[in-house]
């Protein structure tokens, strides 16, 4: 439950982790950033072997950060409120969904949240701005429990990563309301008012915890959000607090399609680095099980514009944070798949506005088989004359290509040996004379590509 809402101010001296005012040019498109302090009390829980959520510690005070970009004049807003979980796995707060999609969120007026998921990015906002985000903090009310015996990230016994189920639903109530505790409280007094949760790949499986374990079947926890979109991520759920072994296996092992969505739309939006293995229950319109997958080909879970470019010379991130692109391959990919993300919004937002069901999209074409030495079945993406995926939701830029797109790379390391790196991708453009075999001219080449859109 929240408790007290705090406004952060931004100083000469201080301002918000990850802010996008200056990037964005907040000042220009009539945008207001700002960053609050939430207060409050969560749970504690663990799960039966039904995925069924019970309560371990109670009533656990935590202090969460918020980001708020919104438009400066309520006329402007949309009514979409957004929210993302940001993204820890670099230990700093990453809002890809945002860098993905802004330029649409922007240009329709929606307002966008986001809050740290797992404590996880604590240190690195300390050491950003110790005074800043002194009061951060999930502590944990249980310290003496046996450590994760299966842990994919690392484990920190001072934070709780447990507590996140329950400030997901306050942060929904929360903005909700209509008073002076929601920083948005005129915003959604003013019209009506629609909530969707996402994230992006580690996030995903928080998204998917939550459904399973507590949105599904709590009657109190209906209507808190009205949609959800996962993006790069796969089918898992994450461990439901921080000394729970990480489950391997996807959701689709454990029962039943409908815990693929929800009893509000949900879709899932995957690049070609996750989706053999995200999501093979398939589209649904049951009721109590509203999923779309969406699929796209020519992209990898890392690329040009929301690693290089999006990072490139940001003075608040240490050095490591600024590397570009190091694989040995071609050049880095650069496939233009932010324009899916807006087309990903756009009908999520219809389903849950209208009841306008998201329509279907084809899927990537993937070819399974069991692997002896694995002893497992493995996906490979089939592709096409050209090197690039075949099949899932096709835009000009692969209809009359210009590259290879690979979701993957070979990264030179300190001992001179190579890394795969199977999330950063890499583009091989075609040769000049390929090119001209293949289109003649540029205006021919711009013809047809116009032509393409306009028919998509």
């Amino acid at each position: 439950m929240v408790e007290k809402v705090r406004l952060v101010p931004e100083t000469a001296d201080s301002h918000p982790f990850a802010r996008a005012a200056v990037k964005c040019d907040f000042a220009g498109n009539g945008y207001v950033e700002e960053e609050f302090f939430v207060y409050g009390k969560a749970n504690l829980y663990d799960a039966d072997e039904n995925e069924k959520a019970h309560v371990i510690a109670s009533d656990v005070p935590y202090v969460n950060r918020m980001l708020v970009r919104r438009p400066k004049d309520a006329r402007r807003f949309s009514g979409n409120v957004v929210i993302e979980l940001l993204n820890p796995t670099a230990h700093i707060d990453i809002d890809r969904i945002w860098v993905n999609s802004w330029r649409y969120f922007v240009r329709h007026g929606d307002i966008f949240v986001g809050i740290v998921s797992k404590p996880d990015v604590f240190d690195s906002l300390y050491t950003f701005d110790k005074e800043r985000y002194a009061e951060i903090n999930w502590p944990n009310p249980l310290p003496d429990r046996e450590p994760p015996k299966d842990k994919m990230f690392a484990f920190n016994p001072q934070w709780e990563n447990g507590l996140l189920w329950d400030i997901m639903t306050d942060t929904g109530r929360l903005l909700r309301r209509t008073d002076e505790l929601n920083p948005i409280g005129a915003f959604v007094a003013a019209r009506k008012s629609y909530l969707y949760m996402t994230g992006w790949s580690q996030c995903t499986g928080f998204i998917n915890r939550y459904i399973r374990s507590f949105q599904a079947g709590d009657p109190a926890l209906k209507g808190i959000f009205d949609g959800y979109l996962n993006a790069g991520g796969g089918a898992q759920l994450a461990p439901i607090n921080s000394y729970a072994s990480y489950p391997r296996r996807q959701i689709f092992d454990i029962g039943g399609r409908g815990i693929f969505g929800a009893d509000v739309p949900f879709i899932a939006l995957n690049t070609e680095s996750e989706n053999p293995m995200a999501y093979w229950a398939g589209d649904s319109d049951a009721p109590g099980d509203l999923f779309r997958s969406y699929q796209i080909p020519g992209s990898s879970h890392d690329e040009k514009n929301n690693l290089d470019d999006w990072y490139k010379d940001d003075p608040d991130l240490p050095p490591e944070g600024r590397q570009p692109y190091r694989g040995i391959e071609g050049e880095v990919n650069n496939y233009p798949y932010t324009y899916l993300f807006h087309t990903t919004f756009a009908n999520l937002y219809r389903w849950v506005r209208e009841g306008v069901p998201a329509q279907h999209m084809p899927y990537i074409e993937v070819e399974r088989a069991f692997d002896p030495e694995k002893n497992d079945w493995v996906a490979h993406n089939v592709t096409d004359g050209f090197g690039n995926a075949a099949g899932g939701i096709r835009t000009a830029a692969l209809d009359y290509p210009t590259a290879r797109y690979y979701n993957w790379c070979h990264e030179p390391q300190k001992d001179g040996s190579l890394r795969e790196n199977w999330l950063y991708g890499h583009a091989d453009p075609f040769s000049p004379e390929m090119l001209a075999e293949l289109y003649g001219s540029l205006d021919h080449y711009r013809e047809l590509v116009e032509k393409a859109t306009a028919r998509d």
